[in-house]
């Protein structure tokens, strides 16, 4: 992006202020120390540490300010990247869980010493008899059983695909079987009508009028008319038998 020429003036003159007016607030600062602490303690071991430790309370407090997100310390540090206590505030911040957590999202920032994160000899233990219980093959184990498996599915796959290839190169005669079975419902439903037909026509002839079906003189009649024909058939029928055992015994 091009900024007007001003205005890249304008920015350099201000970091150049800012510049100055830092150095300024250190000098004052530094002022204010030398004040605060003796002449003959700035150039011994204590008086630098108070220095630092007043540079120290000086950055905390300057950093304070700036926090101006409103959130609770705990939740800023989580925000920053930071462990959120520097002390275990609670019964649960002395569990193991809560050990590990801090431990593997902060490392040795977390204070926790990673050797009391190992687990004891009976949690080993008792880890490895439950891996017994629930898996109780070995990874050649599951590996062989992984191949049978997929050796049957794929054997199935196949089974299936031949049995759909057969049944495609039947589907002709089957249509074809289907087709004539309905063919011969169809005659056999039409024969059936035209003897019903017949009956019903003979009944009406016996009467020598008109006669309306659903009449019970009709019905009746009709139904001995089927009675007779029942019988008659029968009749055909045993006399046929008859005869073929006569010409079975005469060939004998």
């Amino acid at each position: 992006m091009n900024f007007p020429v001003n205005y890249c003036k304008l920015i350099r003159r201000s970091n150049g202020l800012r510049t100055r007016i830092l150095h300024a607030n250190n000098i004052r600062l530094l002022s204010k120390v030398e004040e605060k602490v003796p002449s003959e303690e700035l150039y011994s071991v204590s008086g630098d540490d108070s220095l630092e430790a007043y540079l120290e309370e000086k950055e905390a407090e300057i950093e304070a300010k700036r926090n101006k997100s409103m959130l609770r310390p705990q939740h800023y540090n989580i925000l920053h990247g930071n462990v959120p206590y520097d002390e275990p505030k609670c019964d649960i911040h002395y569990s193991l869980r809560y050990k590990k957590r801090m431990f593997g999202r902060y490392g040795y920032e977390s204070g926790v010493n990673p050797g009391a994160l190992w687990p004891s000899s009976e949690e080993i233990n008792e880890k490895m008899e439950y891996e017994k219980v629930a898996f109780p093959y070995t990874i050649m184990e599951m590996l062989e059983r992984v191949r049978q498996r997929r050796e049957n599915e794929e054997k199935l796959i196949q089974e299936r695909q031949a049995k759909l290839a057969s049944n495609m190169k039947k589907l002709e005669q089957w249509k074809q079987d289907i087709a004539a079975r309905a063919a011969k419902k169809i005659q056999v439903a039409a024969a059936a009508k035209a003897k019903k037909d017949a009956l019903i026509e003979e009944v009406r002839r016996h009467f020598g009028y008109k006669v309306d079906p659903k009449d019970e003189k009709f019905k009746d009649m009709l139904l001995q008319k089927e009675r007779d024909q029942k019988k008659k058939l029968k009749a055909e029928r045993a006399k046929a038998k008859q005869e073929m055992l006569l010409a079975s015994l005469e060939k004998s």
